[in-house]
């Protein structure tokens, strides 16, 4: 009897610390995709006429996602000007919208491409509640994403 009895604890004890290391591991992030739309106005430019073109749209994602991600912006097919230091920054609902400088090219007529990537983020959700020990919280990778508007035209 005293073997059954201490063949039962050792598996016990064998299965509680089997067991115990997946309970509490810790969960991997979650991944969140999503997508950023864009558009310009006005669409056709002169080149003989500079003209500020704006630039606005949304960062499509889950609620953790959407604000306060950086967007940058680039022209593809044009001469200048170098906009790598144009950012801004999405609201509450994912919006945004800037001013750009107009693109040149080399000749004319030609269309140029704004492409628009927003930048990887983390997150973590927990609670804020005062007087309440911090929860660990949920961590969320949310990923880079990039868009393009369709052509403008930069006419003579």
């Amino acid at each position: 009897m005293k073997k059954l009895l201490g063949a039962a604890a050792v598996c016990a004890l064998t299965v509680g610390l089997v067991a115990a290391p997946g309970a509490s591991a810790v969960k991997a992030p979650k991944q969140v995709g999503g997508t950023v739309s864009v558009s310009v106005t006005p669409s056709t430019v002169s080149a003989a006429t500079p003209t500020t073109l704006t630039a606005s749209g949304n960062v499509a994602s889950n609620s953790g996602c959407r604000k306060n991600r950086t967007v940058h912006f680039a022209y593809v097919g044009a001469t200048g000007p170098d906009l790598s230091g144009t950012t801004v920054t999405t609201g509450s609902n994912g919006n945004y919208s800037v001013s750009l400088p107009q693109p040149t090219t080399a000749t004319t007529p030609a269309s140029v491409t704004l492409q628009v990537t927003v930048d990887a983020a983390t997150r973590k959700v927990g609670s804020k509640k005062k007087g309440q020990k911090p929860k660990k919280g949920r961590q969320f990778h949310c990923a880079a994403l990039t868009g393009s508007f369709s052509p403008i035209t930069v006419n003579p």
